[in-house]
């Protein structure tokens, strides 16, 4: 995967995430972008490159989102690195685990992924600020409310997402070949498997 194309991309991606995507919201959902990037990535790249371009859009996410109170009379918000960094490793690993049976080169499989990537995302994440709630953090990180309640309204927002997902989906299935992504094939990535550089 070439990095010099993540990059920027991540950045264009997340920053729309912060200032368009709420105009999309429904009912107090909003559908966010960052899934379908790092869905279509673990669709094509190699685990590696895919697992480390998680642990980016992660990290950045943690910056984007303070979520520590701390100080006396006046507390404010800083950084918790960790949650979303594992979150986006675990949205990731789930569209790596699920390729090998998908036809990649559809864009309904994209915003399928999409919304698989979303779901697992909100899983390791709701689950990390669980076990942090219970020794560290006096409200969750996802909040007030349960942990399901959490994860319920984080399933709506990822079908937004993958609903969302299909126009931009479109667009990024005809890059594919400028990011040379480890996987060539149109489905599996055994027999139809592509070394390129970058990777």
């Amino acid at each position: 995967m070439r990095w010099w194309i993540f990059v920027p991309v991540a950045a264009l991606v997340l920053m729309l995430d912060a200032a368009l995507m709420p105009a999309f919201a429904v009912g107090g959902h909003v559908p966010h972008l960052w899934p379908l990037l790092l869905a279509f990535v673990s669709l094509y790249a190699s685990r590696t490159a895919a697992l480390w371009g998680a642990v980016v859009v992660g990290f950045w996410l943690d910056a984007m989102h303070p979520a520590l109170g701390i100080g006396g009379d006046a507390p404010r918000a800083v950084p918790v690195f960790g949650p979303h960094v594992l979150a986006c490793v675990a949205g990731a690993w789930a569209v790596l685990e699920s390729r090998t049976w998908l036809y990649r080169r559809n864009t309904l499989t994209v915003a399928f992924s999409t919304f698989v990537c979303a779901v697992f995302a909100s899983l390791a994440f709701i689950a990390i600020a669980g076990i942090r709630a219970a020794y560290a953090d006096p409200t969750p990180l996802w909040g007030g409310g349960s942990g399901a309640a959490a994860m319920g309204s984080d399933i709506i927002d990822a079908l937004l997402s993958a609903v969302v997902a299909v126009v931009p989906a479109w667009a990024l299935q005809r890059t594919l070949t400028a990011w040379a992504f480890a996987t060539a094939g149109p489905r599996f990535s055994g027999a139809a498997r592509v070394l390129r550089a970058g990777d």
